[in-house]
């Protein structure tokens, strides 16, 4: 969904504002990915379980001081009214344990989204480029429509230039500063899944 507002209340707020005050139902995100307010219903269950996997594969080899939060929102760079909330990431503690609701993108290692059928174009595309202009150094994409997982590395100029894919079901070796075996058969089935 995408929200639009009048020209009058656009100018005298922060798109951010705008973002914050909208009352969406509970359960949805509000993100700002591109310079455009993005509402995201809530994930289904699935889509929890992978995440709730993925966490936990991650926690045995997360580096001393940092941990993975799946509440707060990644700002895109200083001065830019543009932030995800990512499903899961990874930063060091003393920056997760805040008031805010986003954190520095220069703080966060690792972002990871499990593709919905409601934000597919959002998780390949915009959020992908999001990331690599934060300079966020690993991206992983849990695409259970393609039936694979995707780590992107290596951003430069706003582009991933490393991309590395497996098929659904094999393991992924992370690199450091994360390097955590992900061993996707441990994720829920793809039975049943809605296709795109």
């Amino acid at each position: 969904m995408t929200a639009t507002l009048p020209e009058a209340a656009v100018a005298t707020t922060s798109l951010r504002e705008v973002a914050h005050g909208l009352p969406v139902p509970e359960g949805y995100r509000v993100e700002i990915i591109g310079g455009v307010i993005v509402v995201t219903p809530a994930p289904a269950g699935k889509h929890g379980r992978i995440v709730r996997q993925l966490g936990r594969a991650l926690e045995r080899d997360l580096p001393e001081g940092y941990d993975f939060e799946v509440n707060l929102g990644v700002d895109k760079a200083p001065g830019s009214d543009d932030y995800a909330i990512p499903d899961l990431f990874v930063a060091p503690v003393a920056t997760l344990d805040t008031w805010a609701s986003t954190v520095p993108s220069l703080e966060v290692v690792f972002t990871a989204e499990v593709v919905s059928k409601s934000s597919q174009t959002i998780d390949r595309v915009a959020k992908r480029k999001q990331y690599a202009v934060a300079g966020i150094p690993l991206y992983l994409l849990v695409d259970p429509f393609a039936e694979e997982i995707t780590l992107f590395s290596d951003p430069s100029h706003g582009e991933y230039r490393a991309r590395h894919t497996v098929p659904w079901g094999d393991k992924l070796q992370l690199p450091e500063p994360l390097p955590a075996l992900l061993d996707s058969s441990l994720f829920p089935s793809l039975d049943g899944r809605p296709q795109p």
